[in-house]
């Protein structure tokens, strides 16, 4: 064995090893093999090691040919430094570079090998006439030759029926072919002829041709799947013929009435009309005989001989029988509503069922009966009567139950919420809103028996609208939009709100928070009287439709609704109508509770999405432009997103820390207080009601002590605006909704003033107590940046209003119009006093003095008025506990709806009226209350 070369070997060494190899004749390791040129074909084939080819056929053979084709196009190309030698050029003739390159033949032709047409039949042409060949229509095809399995082109049709035409001009007659056919049951059961005898008593000739038949129409025996299976159905109609010979009369009727009972009815009419189509409409008066015996023989062996009965009918059911398909006959034939022609495809069957759309509806039963029948409505929400008779046109009409009245029923409508289609979800949603709201209403009390918010809550119409919330289509989320802001908010309710916010104590409480009575008993049941999990871990804990069932809105924040409204904001960015009812749902929602305002300041981006697109510092000037319609309402400032985040405030001072802090608000406090809100680039009402709700927002702030340091920035512009306060006097005799809106945004100036000056009442007392307290390390509450030297100058602006306004008590248009001002201004004065007297700086002395005067000028002369004495008189009439009437709930309330009962608007003799003394008589009590208790000797006066 050769050794392996080592280090330190020279070449003459490998020489050496060389040359010993070669004298050994080893073999060598590895073989080498030359790969053959592709060009130049594979070397070593010769003519003789060709394949000899049929000598049946002529072949053409060239010389010097090779078998296998030179390959024209070469292998793949090599880089070449003398690439640019084989530019060609424009001018060059391609021809002659063909002929450059292939030279050779066989890059046009190989070997041609004729073909083999022995065995091909040539038939002539079809002489014809024409110039052209003959082209045939769809109409011309045969209607007798039926298409088999798969689709056939228009030209195998044609073929096909050729060769039907063909046959049949060689096949025997018609005639011939009954005739035998009529002979071959004879032939074959001789034994037919004495089944005759019991059988022609019930059915008479229908039973004879039926005991003689001696095949069955519509068992084949196909899906036994064996080579005998005629054989076996053929077994089996034979024994049903003698079941049916042994049975008597009397126990073929009761077998044929218990089958009839317990078989579908379809089944046996489907079984009826499986021969009508193979048979002329010359056979139709012996249909029901072939049917019998194809309804027998469907059915299973161990009831063949209790089916044959089924069709030995009394005269009267043939009779009914024969009725029906006369009209079905007269209907195909006269009275289809279109007359169908033999080139219409699959026009040959009638389907009644779907003729059934195309009849006129059958006339309006009118039935007289205690019951009460099911409530339909139309598509604007409407009622509409048992008895109305509606035109077609209206599209009211549907193929449902009840199919000649018109309208939907809620059923019927739930229904169509959740339909495929796009348009009927967003129609039966916009449908089910505007009954809602009617509901709300009123409207249908003296019609309907029972509430309609309560049935569709029972049906789960909140979750069906949270459902349709998280729809990928922008209609019919505003569809379930509009349907939510019509169960949940009471526009009236949120205007007496407002009204009230003004009132002694007006936003002290959340109105919306459902009486749980209920709710608790139902947690005592279950649980007993020991409660050992705390109420907001059981809610956590109960499933959503048990929390709806109670509190609605406390069901929807489970739902984490509040996500879904924040990414319709962001992402969808609506139309304007759908922004201002998520934004009337978030007001409603807030109104809850503390709970529910703080949910909704963790929601992420919801607060900030808000402010950014709803509450910006400036937008588009175009829009203050008189007929501008609004496309997007994103940003432009909106006065029902700043309502939003002042009820938001109203859940506490967290709240309102936040919202001041962390989503600047106080910048949008300054933008919309200190332009005036005819500068304001934007309609005049909407400017109003935004300069509004910005003065309640810092009233709610102020009352927490917060935000106060506005009023040193902003303070002319208060005086500015108390200067025109008495200017109302002259533009409010005539009532009209500028005046109104005028009238509130004052008193929402004075609301604040109220807020401010009693939070700088505490100003000196909390000063004191830190500068006492200091070394201590309990914490100490900060005094707030005003003080009372600084709203002590605003008293005389108001005083003197409250003068000029009270001289109007007696004038009730003008009174009804400038009493929320007015109860403003009354309340202020009982504030001032009660913390003036706290304070080191005022002289005690002065004060009494006021007192003193302010009695003997405003308050003795205004309890002497008759107004005031018929305003006493009012009381028990507008009184809650005296007058049940004036508060009762609405028809349709439901406790987990909590609602004011304001909808459709409060009697003008009721707590919330217009004619309600309560909220001027009750700030006239807060300030006699706070003068006499500063000054007692003015209890005698």
């Amino acid at each position: 064995m050769l050794s392996r070369p080592k280090p330190g070997e020279s070449e003459a060494d490998l020489l050496h090893f060389q040359n010993q190899f070669l004298a050994a004749r080893a073999s060598p390791a590895v073989k080498i093999v030359k790969k053959a040129d592709k060009r130049k074909g594979e070397e070593g084939s010769t003519d003789a090691e060709r394949p000899r080819l049929q000598n049946s056929k002529d072949v053409v053979m060239l010389d010097e040919f090779p078998d296998v084709l030179p390959a024209l196009t070469p292998a793949p190309p090599k880089k070449s430094k003398i690439k640019s030698a084989s530019v060609h050029f424009e001018d060059e003739d391609p021809e002659e570079r063909l002929e450059r390159h292939d030279q050779h033949i066989t890059a046009v032709f190989s070997k041609i090998i004729e073909r083999d047409t022995s065995a091909v039949a040539v038939t002539m042409p079809v002489p014809t006439a024409d110039p052209f060949p003959r082209t045939f229509h769809r109409s011309e095809i045969k209607s007798e030759v039926k298409v088999g399995s798969g689709r056939k082109s228009i030209f195998a049709q044609k073929m096909a029926a050729r060769r039907a035409a063909e046959k049949a001009a060689t096949s025997p007659s018609a005639a011939e072919c009954v005739q035998t056919g009529s002979a071959v049951p004879d032939a074959l059961d001789p034994e037919g002829s004495a089944g005759e005898a019991p059988l022609s008593g019930i059915g008479g000739d229908k039973a004879a041709d039926f005991s003689t038949s001696q095949w069955p129409c519509l068992i084949t025996g196909e899906g036994l799947g064996s080579q005998k299976s005629e054989q076996e159905a053929q077994a089996i109609h034979r024994e049903n013929l003698e079941k049916l010979r042994s049975m008597s009369e009397e126990e073929i009727l009761q077998e044929q009435e218990r089958l009839l009972a317990q078989l579908d009815s379809g089944l046996v009419a489907f079984l009826k009309s499986r021969r009508s189509g193979s048979e002329g409409q010359k056979k139709e008066l012996k249909m029901e005989q072939n049917k019998t015996e194809e309804f027998v023989e469907s059915l299973p062996m161990a009831q063949h001989g209790v089916g044959s009965s089924l069709f030995m009918q009394e005269s009267g059911l043939e009779e009914s029988v024969r009725k029906e398909e006369n009209t079905k006959l007269e209907i195909a034939g006269d009275d289809l509503p279109v007359k169908p022609k033999k080139e219409w495809i699959h026009m040959d069957n009638v389907e009644f069922e779907k003729l059934e759309w195309m009849k006129d509806l059958p006339s309006l039963r009118q039935k007289k009966t205690r019951k009460g029948m099911q409530a339909r409505f139309s598509l604007k929400g409407e009622l509409i009567p048992a008895d109305a008779d509606l035109p077609t046109h209206l599209g009211l009409h549907h193929h449902g139950e009840e199919a000649e009245r018109a309208g939907y029923s809620l059923q019927e409508l739930f229904h169509l919420s959740r339909s495929q289609v796009i348009q009927q979800r967003t129609l039966a949603l916009q449908v089910l809103g505007r009954i809602v709201q009617k509901a709300r209403a009123g409207e249908f009390a003296s019609s309907l028996k029972g509430s309609i918010l309560r049935l569709l809550l029972d049906a789960g119409f909140l979750f069906l609208l949270r459902f349709s919330l998280d729809d990928a289509v922008d209609n019919v989320m505003a569809a379930s939009v509009g349907a939510l802001r019509a169960l949940l908010v009471s526009l009236d309710d949120e205007k007496y709100l407002d009204w009230t916010f003004s009132w002694y104590q007006g936003m002290a409480t959340f109105p919306f928070v459902p009486n749980n009575e209920e709710e608790e008993e139902e947690e005592e049941e279950l649980n007993g009287t020991e409660k050992s999990q705390d109420k907001k871990l059981k809610d956590e804990n109960k499933p959503d439709p048990d929390v709806a069932r109670y509190d609605v809105v406390k069901g929807l924040l489970k739902t984490r609704i509040q996500h879904r409204l924040r990414y319709i904001l962001e992402v969808v960015r609506p139309v304007p109508t759908v922004v201002l009812d998520i934004l009337h749902i978030l007001t409603h929602i807030a109104r809850h509770s503390s709970e529910a305002c703080i949910q909704l300041l963790d929601c992420p981006r919801l607060i900030e999405t808000i402010v950014r697109e709803f509450l910006p510092t400036q937008w588009d000037p175009q829009v203050a432009e008189p007929g501008c319609l609004l496309t997007s309402l994103h940003g432009v400032a909106c006065a029902t997103a700043m309502k939003f985040i002042r009820v938001l405030a109203s859940g506490g001072r967290n709240a309102t820390a936040r919202l001041l802090n962390n989503f600047e608000m106080k910048s949008r406090l300054s933008r919309f207080i200190a332009e005036d809100p005819l500068d304001l680039l934007l309609p005049r009402e909407e400017a109003i009601r935004l300069s509004t709700e910005a003065f309640r927002l810092w009233a709610v702030a102020a009352g927490y002590g917060q935000a106060c340091d506005l009023y040193r920035d902003l303070y002319p512009v208060l005086v500015r605006i108390l200067q025109s306060l008495p200017e109302l006097l002259s533009t409010c005799h005539g009532k009209s909704p500028m005046t109104e809106l005028s009238v509130q945004r004052a008193t929402a100036v004075v609301t604040l003033l109220i807020r401010v000056t009693q939070t700088a009442g505490y100003a000196a007392e909390l000063q004191a107590k830190l500068s006492s307290n200091i070394s201590e390390d309990s914490e100490q509450i900060p005094p707030p940046p005003v003080v009372w030297s600084q709203v002590s100058g605003l008293q005389p602006f108001l005083e003197t209003s409250l003068k000029k306004f009270l001289q109007e008590i007696s004038q009730t248009e003008t009174w009804q119009t400038l009493q929320p001002l007015t109860t403003t201004y009354v309340i202020y004065l009982g504030v001032y006093y009660s913390a003036c007297s706290q304070q080191p700086s005022v002289n005690p002395i002065d004060c009494l003095e006021e007192l003193e005067r302010l009695t003997s000028e405003v308050l003795q002369p205004l309890l002497s008025q008759p107004a005031i004495h018929s305003m006493w008189d009012l009381l028990r009439p507008c009184s809650a506990l005296c007058n049940p009437l004036s508060c009762s709930p609405a028809p349709e309330s439901v406790f987990s709806i909590a609602s004011l009962s304001c909808t459709g608007g409060k009697p003008p003799l009721s707590l919330l009226g217009s004619k309600s003394p309560f909220p001027f008589l009750t700030a006239l009590l807060f300030l006699i209350n706070s003068i006499t208790h500063i000054h007692k000797g003015l209890t005698s006066k």
